[in-house]
Formats: C-alpha cells, sequence, structure tokens
C-alpha cells in the first residue's frame, strides 16, 4: 500500500530544509537556493504558492516556493527557490539539482533515438 502525504501548507515549506527535512526554528538560521526553470515550462500557476518537484534520482518530491511574477526574487532571475537549514544541504542539494538537470539533458537530447 503506498503511503498518501497531502500537500503542505506554505508555511511548513518556509520552515522545513527541502534537503534533510529538519524543522527550522523561528530563532535558527535560514538559507535558500534560487533556481531557473526548464525554458518553455510554465509555472504560473504556482506563482505565489509552492511547487512539488520530482526528484527521480531520489525518488521522492520536495516542494518548491515560487514567488510572484513582480518579486524581487523572480526579478533577481529565481524562478522557485528551495529553503534550507544549512550551507551543508544546500550543497547537498545543488548537486543533486545538478545531476537531475544532465539527466534531464540527456533525455531531451535522445532526439535521435526512435
Amino acid at each position: 500500500m503506498k503511503l498518501i502525504r497531502k500537500k503542505p501548507r506554505i508555511k511548513q515549506v518556509l520552515t522545513t530544509c527541502s534537503w534533510c527535512g529538519f524543522k527550522i526554528g523561528s530563532d535558527g538560521p535560514i538559507y535558500s537556493i534560487g533556481c531557473k526553470k526548464r525554458p518553455g515550462v510554465n509555472i504560473s500557476k504556482y506563482e505565489g504558492q509552492i511547487m512539488p518537484i520530482e526528484m527521480s534520482t531520489l525518488g521522492k518530491t520536495i516542494w518548491a516556493i515560487v514567488p510572484p511574477a513582480e518579486s524581487d526574487a523572480r526579478k533577481a532571475g529565481n524562478d522557485f527557490l528551495f529553503t534550507l537549514c544549512s550551507e551543508d544541504c544546500g550543497d547537498k542539494l545543488k548537486e543533486t539539482l545538478e545531476l537531475e538537470k544532465e539527466i534531464g539533458e540527456l533525455i531531451f537530447s535522445a532526439e535521435h533515438i526512435r
């Protein structure tokens, strides 16, 4: 039987490390990683909300925050952000995101395979 998880509230995503799941206290440091979406992908329905990101290499879903189009984060080039508890978790998430990106590029570049 598959465990069904319900969508977390935005407050939970803002206060939980995207990598390790640690609950970030109100007095603790909070870090984030900003990311760009793949060209042609429309994430407008998630603006100002959270968006699920399927991590195939981890076999799980992590949640990203999608800032509104007019926000400073979007103007700075960040289409979505991940909340983190430490620089170490940020480094691990960056490595995994880079691997996911490479896998995606391999799949999308395989147009010659029929």
